[in-house]
């Protein structure tokens, strides 16, 4: 053994015993005597690697490197120093090099982790998914590789996998609100029965994101093979003659789980699937003086079907016939209540339910006391009860304790309030109550957070659980809405950090507050005046404070709701709600490309509230994105992130790869080519213009996460 043998031999005994400073002072002796030795750089770089000094590790592999290109562990080691000096460019370009050279599953899983971390999600997305194709049980793994693959547009990828993750794992509730959150309003083409297991997991659980499923629940109903006879039966109709398949044909599908447990937690969308309800609903009204021979099923899909139609406000077309039947039903039901001597038959329990998939439980049972059924007709009950008796006269008691901190003088103002007393609107089921990460927790201490126009709640129950330090002023001009929200809040465990308040935001200035983060969605274009509200919205920010706020796209709605509007005008029709159910049911037989039929691809289509407020509001205003933009300016605020979901994001950039997203005129001119993109409405972040500062919510609002 020669002299530069040995000392290698003795420099790499002292590494391994952590005697770094024999171990550089070998290597370095080695190098002295021969600077071409590849080894004695490369190890000379490892002892500096694992003592820290970064610095001088990147200038050995650098040299290594140099005599020897195509060694993959000196370019790991070149790389990884460099990410040590937050060199990150050039630190994943060297490990990019040393994957190409040998390709391993660790290396890939760095790699992604990395560029996942500097929101490269395409390149992130092809390293996780090379180190899956060597390991597809990972667990992790495919955590990680869904949300890459979501974040960079590929849905379908993403939603297969997390679906694969929820039936692996049906008890972690991170894999279910994943796949609900990629699955979000994406309706299925063909059937899938993974994606169909999936969600019949996730309706076994509370509080998961149901409306997110709304497409997804309701296609896969459509396409399932297995519940053939079951569409069979409920699309047909007198004119189809004789049925051929009965009621007894079908009883495995009408009480299924699915079905059932997906009507009462999911609000379900879709012209094929609501016409199928519709005369289902039909069916059993026309025959109920032959309940007594309905199967035990249908007990169960009637008291589905009853929560169903009270989320969607009993938004179904209701016929001449049918209303005749109904007051015969109403009546029988009355003198069965009426003698409160004694209990109803068990028998009694469909009938009651089918009422309800026609008229709240309220309208026909007013007395204080429970139901005079037995305890196990109550049990079958139980959802229809809650829903339409229990928290009605929760939220009743509620809007009595409501404060209010101004009364509503505006004349459209009060126009608006009459139309929201009306009903709660939106109605919503469940909210995601999760933990937070720690630093967010942390980061949230003391936050003051203005929800303005809060309607039933959903926002600011998002933000008390997103931000759980925070405390929360939630002001709308609805007691109806709010006592909702209330009640949401306090069976969600956070009405104490919500303060909801009655009044009028054009007069929010006299809370005497300030917020760090105001958020105002969907109303500002209800105003008389937007600019008047956005002052006063404004006047109540921080000086480092963030904003959101949400406005109707005039090229949006000028595409999807004015072909119905014009429709809608020319019938006469008003707000009432037989004149709401005839003009849907008028576009269930309309051509499927007749214009008109742009509303039905709303949500807001299949809600009765939600359905006047898209096409009957008493005030709308509409804005381009240069007027929403400019609005703002006028008023000391200036953008910092408009919303976009991944597919509009691949979208933009793929038709101006060179543009940011707030670049407004080239998403003017992408929203010109795709005149659908923010039919909801625009969503966007501000600041106040000059304002440097970092804020807590700057991550969130970057990932699209608030």
């Amino acid at each position: 053994m020669n002299l530069q043998e040995s000392m290698m031999t003795e420099g790499l005994q002292a590494l391994k015993k952590k005697r770094f400073q024999d171990a550089e002072a070998c290597f370095s002796q080695i190098i002295s005597m021969d600077e071409q030795n590849v080894t004695g750089w490369k190890n000379l770089g490892l002892v500096w690697l694992k003592t820290e000094r970064h610095r001088e590790a990147i200038d050995a592999y650098t040299v290594a490197n140099h005599l020897s290109p195509d060694d993959a562990d000196i370019l790991y080691n070149l790389g990884i120093a460099h990410l040590h000096c937050e060199e990150d460019a050039v630190g994943l370009s060297a490990l990019e090099k040393s994957y190409r050279l040998n390709p391993n599953f660790d290396l890939a899983i760095l790699l992604g982790d990395s560029f996942h971390n500097l929101h490269d999600y395409n390149k992130s997305a092809y390293y996780y998914l090379s180190a899956y194709k060597t390991n597809k049980t990972h667990e992790l793994l495919q955590y990680k590789l869904a949300i890459a693959l979501y974040r960079n547009g590929d849905l379908d990828q993403a939603i297969g996998i997390s679906a694969h993750l929820v039936i692996q794992h049906p008890k972690e509730r991170k894999y279910m609100d994943l796949f609900v959150d990629f699955y979000r309003r994406i309706p299925n083409v063909q059937f899938n029965a993974e994606a169909f297991n999936a969600i019949e997991i996730c309706l076994k659980q509370d509080n998961v994101k149901f409306s997110n499923l709304r497409s997804a629940w309701s296609s896969l109903l459509l396409l399932n093979p297995d519940f053939e006879k079951f569409r069979q039966f409920s699309r047909h109709t007198d004119e189809n003659g004789p049925r051929t398949i009965q009621i007894e044909d079908i009883t495995k599908e009408l009480g299924s789980f699915y079905l059932c447990t997906g009507l009462i937690k999911i609000f379900a969308s879709g012209i094929p699937l609501e016409y199928m309800l519709t005369n289902l609903r039909r069916y059993f009204l026309l025959d109920w003086k032959n309940h007594e021979a309905w199967p035990k099923e249908a007990l169960s899909f009637l008291v589905a079907l009853s929560v169903q139609c009270w989320f969607n406000d009993f938004v179904y077309y209701v016929t001449e016939e049918e209303k005749s039947a109904f007051a015969d039903l109403r009546q029988h039901l009355k003198s069965l209540l009426d003698q409160a001597e004694r209990k109803l038959p068990d028998s009694a329990a469909p009938l009651l339910a089918l009422y309800c998939c026609f008229d709240p439980l309220y309208s026909l049972y007013e007395r204080d006391d429970k139901l005079p059924l037995s305890k196990s007709a109550l049990y079958q009950l139980r959802p229809l009860i809650l829903h339409q008796l229990t928290n009605p006269r929760t939220e009743a008691q509620l809007a009595t304790t409501i404060p209010s901190f101004t009364e509503i003088q505006d004349v459209t103002s009060q126009a608006v309030q009459k139309m929201y007393e009306q009903r709660p609107y939106p109605r919503w089921s469940s909210s995601i109550v999760s933990e937070t990460q720690a630093d967010l927790r942390k980061a949230s201490e003391g936050m003051e957070i203005l929800v303005a126009g809060c309607g039933t709640g959903q926002e600011p129950a998002f933000y008390a659980n997103i931000a759980q330090s925070s405390h929360i002023t939630a002001i709308d001009l609805s007691r109806t809405s709010i006592a909702y929200g209330m009640r949401q809040a306090k069976e969600m465990g956070f009405l104490p950090r919500i303060n909801f308040l009655h009044g009028d935001l054009m007069q929010v200035g006299k809370l005497d507050k300030k917020f760090d983060f105001v958020a105002s969605s969907g109303v500002l274009h209800h105003l008389k005046e937007p600019e008047k509200g956005l002052e006063a919205i404004v006047s109540t920010l921080k000086p480092n404070g963030r904003m959101s706020l949400s406005l109707y796209s005039k090229e949006a709605r000028k595409f999807a709701l004015d072909p119905a509007s014009e429709y809608i005008r020319e019938k006469g029709y008003n707000s009432s709600i037989d004149d709401i159910r005839q003009f849907r049911r008028d576009l269930f037989t309309m051509k499927v490309n007749d214009p008109i039929l742009r509303c039905t691809t709303a949500a807001d289509f299949f809600n009765l509230a939600e359905c006047n407020d898209m096409l009957f509001h008493v005030q709308e205003h509409r804005y381009t994105l240069l007027e929403f933009r400019d609005m703002a300016a006028r008023h000391g605020l200036e953008p910092i992130d408009i919303a976009l979901s991944p597919e509009k994001k691949r979208g933009f950039k793929a038709s101006f790869p060179d543009r940011e997203s707030l670049d407004f005129d080239a998403m003017t001119d992408y929203e010109q080519q795709n005149p659908q993109a923010f039919f909801e409405m625009y969503k966007i972040y501000f600041k106040r213009v000059g304002d440097t500062s970092v804020h807590p919510f700057d991550q969130l609002i970057r990932l699209g996460a608030i």
